[in-house]
């Protein structure tokens, strides 16, 4: 087994690369949150430094985490997608399920094992870049000097490790257990729901309330107290994240949308991008996956931090909250856009022969193009939607707390520079690797 999966890694150049740099970069982020955590918790760290150091990395680590399992789910699932065939094959040969799921394990667990020792020396660059801010600052006392010892970045490396694991093993599931001679057309309509959907629906409203109470616990705090902020960025991750499991219902809600656009302005480009989400809505779902979860923890968590400056906190562990933050929403926003080009760029490439079928039933280059670019628009847009209302929600009570205006909370500096950057890499890379794509079909 282990035999195969090296020459199947070996073979699937492309799809290692885009699992690779999902990988490398969730390490760095774990990691360096890791070493925050080692540098709290050594002896030549200040007592009044220590609890600062303990508490936030392990909520941003915590974070962290839950963010590169879901983008490896995602990354996985969209590069499974152009591998049915060989499956099916390995399947006919004799290969069950659990085999199946065996295989693409170890092929995961190889790419994340050739990304570890760069992301842990990543990570301890982005913990020595964090605590040399701090110091510059004055903000902590010379004696907590960067210390992050070996075992717990070590540690969250392996965590990475089996969390990569973990997604191959459940991304894997769907496409294992799939019959090598079932109809792979999506199955009719049905009234009643599926087990796994009703299972997938109620996990998505635990997660979404679990992060609105998280929030809303903050009024029943003081004003002044950090704990305010602790409790608000966990809902923001939550809600978002919640929003993200509920990515088919956004899509319909998209061809919903779409197909209204369509009745006012009838052109063959918005036509066949309509039934495109209807009828293959996978094919966008990375997109919603990844954008509503962008926009949801950035703009929420700029919206915080933008009103905890206008309050006017000015003790030292708001200002460090205030510069870590921006710093942390930075390296998730470029995780992001990383994760989010990998799955456009997988997705795109693997419907060349579906361009290449358009092309000889008479759709030109540009008409292609411009279904493409309407079809990846609309999901975008309502991931935005979706995500900035999840981000006002979760903010609300962080805004009446700290300034007794609601109205805070949907600061719009924060959310138009959050949608414009999600939108602009979403269709930047769209039209890029369309028009290549749609070329060479």
């Amino acid at each position: 087994m282990i035999r195969i999966a090296m020459r199947s890694f070996a073979h699937h150049r492309a799809t290692a690369i885009a699992t690779g740099l999902v990988a490398l970069v969730g390490t760095i982020l774990v990691t360096g949150m890791m070493s925050l955590l080692g540098t709290g918790l050594a002896q030549s760290t200040a007592a009044a430094d220590r609890a600062f150091l303990v508490q936030f990395p392990l909520i941003m680590g915590g974070w962290a985490v839950a963010i590169v399992l879901f983008a490896m789910v995602s990354t996985i699932s969209v590069a499974l997608g152009g591998r049915a065939g060989e499956i099916a094959g390995i399947r006919l040969i004799g290969a069950g399920p659990r085999q199946v799921q065996q295989l693409l394990a170890i092929e995961t667990a190889a790419v994340s094992a050739v990304t570890a020792l760069p992301g842990l020396a990543g990570g301890y660059l982005v913990g020595w870049i964090v605590m040399r801010g701090v110091h510059a600052a004055g903000l902590t006392d010379a004696a907590s000097v960067f210390a992050p010892g070996v075992l717990l970045p070590v540690l969250g490396m392996l965590v990475v490790l089996a969390a990569s694991v973990l997604a191959a093993w459940m991304g894997s599931r769907t496409l294992a257990h799939r019959s090598p001679v079932a109809d792979a057309s999506p199955p009719p309509r049905r009234r009643t729901v599926r087990r796994p959907e009703r299972r997938r629906r109620i996990a998505a409203t635990i997660i979404i309330a679990a992060g609105l109470a998280s929030s809303a616990a903050v009024f029943a705090m003081d004003p002044a107290d950090v704990l305010t902020t602790a409790m608000t960025g966990p809902g923001c991750v939550l809600v978002a994240a919640g929003l993200c499991i509920l990515a088919p219902e956004l899509v319909v809600t998209a061809n919903t949308t779409l197909s209204a656009f369509r009745r006012a302005q009838a052109t063959a480009p918005s036509r066949l991008a309509a039934i495109n989400l209807a009828v293959a809505p996978d094919r966008v779902r990375p997109t919603v996956t990844f954008l509503t979860l962008f926009v949801g923890v950035a703009a929420g968590t700029l919206s915080m931090q933008g009103i905890e400056n206008s309050a006017g906190t000015a003790n030292g562990t708001a200002q460090v909250l205030a510069s870590i933050n921006y710093f942390v929403v930075a390296l998730i926003a470029a995780f992001m856009a990383i994760a989010l080009t990998n799955n456009l760029v997988a997705s795109i490439t693997r419907r060349r022969s579906e361009f290449a079928t358009m092309s000889l039933i008479g759709a030109t280059g540009a008409q292609t193009q411009r279904m493409l670019v309407r079809e990846i628009g609309t999901a975008a847009a309502i991931s935005t939607v979706a995500g900035s209302v999840g981000a006002f929600v979760t903010v609300l009570p962080f805004a009446v707390v700290k300034t007794g205006n609601p109205l805070q909370a949907a600061a719009p500096l924060p959310h138009a520079v959050t949608i414009v950057v999600g939108i602009g890499v979403t269709l930047g890379v769209t039209s890029v690797v369309g028009r290549r794509v749609i070329r060479q079909a």
